[in-house]
């Protein structure tokens, strides 16, 4: 798989953010259980997920690992960017 558009990546830098921001919600109220985590994380990944939902499994099944780097890319980018902001 070639690099991410960047409409990709936003969408990707967007569903980062919106896990986050809904972690640090979560995690005010109170320690955030592993059943919350998993749920904040499943409805982060379905705007990444969409775009491949209409691909044969094997091809999805075959790029999940690109996925996966690239939400890290953009969790990585997020986190360095709210620090930014803090400083």
């Amino acid at each position: 798989m070639s690099a991410p558009s960047a409409e990709a990546r936003e969408r990707h830098r967007a569903s980062v953010r919106e896990f986050l921001e809904t972690w640090v919600l979560q995690a005010e109220a109170g320690q955030v259980t592993v059943e919350a985590l998993e749920t904040i994380l499943a409805r982060a990944t379905v705007p990444i997920l969409r775009q491949v939902e209409e691909r044969p499994a094997e091809l999805v099944v075959a790029l999940l690992p690109s996925l996966v780097r690239t939400m890290l890319a953009a969790f990585v980018e997020v986190m360095a960017d709210q620090r930014k902001a803090k400083a």
